[in-house]
């Protein structure tokens, strides 16, 4: 079992890095923007998710557009909407050229957006919450964090600008 040492070191750590991520650095590589909707997403809040990657594409950088893009198709993935977040790949892999010069391969895609994944698991672990968001249960406050019903997204992202 855990120490109280340790208990307490871990919920520093955890602090530490939740206000790192809540406050960014002087160059922040995600945009304020994503890293809410991240954060939202370790919640289970995936209409929330997705309004604040929208709000991302509409006025931030063409950098943090392009994590949002990538970040909205870890959304989708999230929710099981799988054919939602395969239809934004050619968006991703525009901007990712635009923002770095050079062609977005399928293996740094998919790694991108397992890293997205990733971290909204850990956070929610960290949080006692079910690591896929299906408990059944509807308090979370999002309406599709209970059960992910493939096709029903809350945004259609073929129609995203």
């Amino acid at each position: 079992m855990h120490s109280p040492t340790r208990s307490l070191l871990l919920v520093i750590g955890l602090g530490l890095g939740g206000s790192l991520l809540l406050t960014g650095c002087g160059d922040d590589p995600l945009g304020a923007d994503n890293r809410m909707a991240l954060l939202a997403l370790g919640k289970c809040r995936h209409d929330q998710a997705l309004q604040m990657t929208d709000n991302a594409i509409a006025r931030g950088t063409e950098h943090n557009a392009q994590k949002a893009l990538l970040l909205q198709a870890a959304i989708l993935r999230d929710q099981g909407d799988i054919a939602a977040a395969e239809v934004l790949y050619p968006r991703i892999a525009a901007a990712w050229e635009s923002v770095k010069g050079r062609p977005l391969t399928e293996e740094r895609r998919e790694r991108d957006i397992r890293l997205f994944l990733d971290v909204a698991r850990n956070e929610r672990l960290a949080n006692g919450l079910p690591p896929d968001c299906r408990t059944g249960d509807s308090s979370s406050g999002d309406s599709n964090a209970a059960a992910p019903t493939p096709g029903a997204s809350p945004s259609n992202p073929a129609s995203r600008p």
